[in-house]
């Protein structure tokens, strides 16, 4: 009986001083852990992004094999939803609730009634075109169970780090697919200015847009309202395009050139002003006659899709020859730009 007695007030004597420490110990707790990838931000984010891809880089289902995950309808960004059931992890869900592409997004996750936490990624740009990828949790644990996480922080930080090793290794594998060529067309980066256009916009189709005369026209009548106003174009003339829809025969486009901003303009009541923002940017460098500029929109848009990057309206096609002095059409050299999305 005195063992029993003994064992009764060690016991006792524990379980005060867990609600001791427990009562001192905090009941907030964030663990982040960084690593850098040798990728774009936009490579990484367009996995974060997506739940469905911690079917591969997630640390979970490499220690819980018994995991199953269903996923609303959202592809996606905000409001994404994943939930999962397992064997030895019960059930709950992950939702994205912030999404600012390339450089963050906010996940919150249910534990299926046994509390929540928030995850936060973070993108940085790193040395040498790499990535500083940052993943943080935190979670709230109710007294006296914040004792616990005593002895639970090393986990949740080997938790960290496998699953950034998982999104390292994955995102490096996809970066190096991406095509830095495509074709005969060499994809680069640029740092697009800002620049204010005067323009003449409209919707037309395809077809009228492809005559020759179409550009031709709009743009001798921008010239002759600059030569008027004694104003001198900031760069070549452009076209704009802020739709291309060949199999309903529409588009949206603007025939356009640089000017300075605020300037008087004589005349000329379809003429407007035009602002591009200032942008990230890739572009292809073409030579040859504007009929066959399809195949390097082809190289920027398998570019775009290879990389995980989103397109900003519009398309700017520079053209950087003038037809009117040089006759052959194989050395018309034009700058096809696509502005990407941050």
């Amino acid at each position: 009986m005195k063992i029993l007695k003994r064992i009764g007030i060690g016991l006792a004597g524990l379980l005060l001083l867990w609600l001791i420490i427990a009562a001192f110990y905090p009941k907030h707790f964030e663990y982040e852990r960084s690593i850098e990838i040798n990728a774009p931000k936009e490579v990484v984010f367009s996995i974060i992004n997506d739940l469905k891809t911690q079917e591969v880089w997630g640390p979970w289902k490499k220690e819980d094999p018994s995991i199953q995950n269903t996923y609303n309808e959202i592809p996606s960004g905000v409001g994404q939803k994943a939930s999962w059931t397992s064997e030895n992890s019960g059930t709950g869900t992950q939702t994205i609730t912030e999404s600012t592409p390339p450089t963050a997004a906010t996940f919150r996750i249910d534990f299926g009634g046994g509390g929540g936490g928030d995850s936060w990624y973070k993108l940085e740009d790193a040395s040498n075109g790499a990535t500083k990828a940052s993943w943080k949790f935190g979670m709230d644990v109710s007294y006296p169970f914040n004792f616990f996480m005593l002895f639970g922080g090393g986990q949740m930080e080997k938790m960290l780090e496998d699953g950034l090793a998982g999104l390292k290794d994955m995102a490096e594998k996809k970066a190096a697919e991406a095509p830095a060529t495509t074709g005969n067309y060499e994809v680069k980066t640029m740092d697009f200015p800002a620049t204010t256009y005067l323009g003449i916009r409209q919707k037309t189709t395809t077809a009228e847009a492809m005559k020759p005369t179409f550009f031709a026209e709009r743009f001798g009548k921008i010239m002759d309202l600059l030569t008027k106003s004694k104003v001198q174009p900031t760069g070549p003339p452009a076209g704009l395009y802020y739709a291309w829809e060949p199999a309903n025969n529409t588009t949206d486009v603007a025939a356009a050139i640089p000017s300075p901003q605020n300037m008087a303009v004589a005349g000329g009541s379809d003429l407007q002003s035009i602002l591009v923002p200032a942008s990230k940017a890739i572009y292809v460098d073409y030579l040859g006659p504007y009929e066959n500029m399809q195949a390097p929109h082809d190289a920027l848009n398998a570019y775009v899709k290879a990389n995980g990057l989103k397109e900003a309206a519009p398309v700017i096609e520079q053209y950087l020859t003038d037809p009117e002095t040089e006759k052959d059409s194989t050395k018309w050299l034009t700058k096809i730009i696509y502005l990407i999305k941050e």
